[in-house]
């Protein structure tokens, strides 16, 4: 016969199922800011008619912003001891 498994096993797979849930929700959430932030900067220079500097101006915008959050998490990783 099979043992059956501890209740205590079970409770922490699911609150591991749960949390990488929340991260990958967060990091769509940074993700989609990210977007936004890069959008409401080069918008208005694509308005004005210059729309190769605004799309560079939306994209540098918004790809710095996510490179700093991407380097802060990982570096607060790091000196946590993960």
């Amino acid at each position: 016969m099979a043992k059956r498994q501890s209740k205590q096993k079970d409770q922490a797979e699911a609150f591991e199922k749960r949390r990488i849930l929340i991260v990958r929700i967060l990091w769509a959430a940074v993700v989609i800011f990210c977007f936004l932030f890069g959008y409401s900067y080069g918008y208005p220079i694509v308005a004005g008619g210059e729309v190769g500097k605004g799309i560079l101006i939306g994209l540098a915008y918004g790809g710095g912003a996510l490179m700093a959050i991407i380097v802060s998490y990982f570096l607060n990783q790091k000196l946590k001891g993960n």
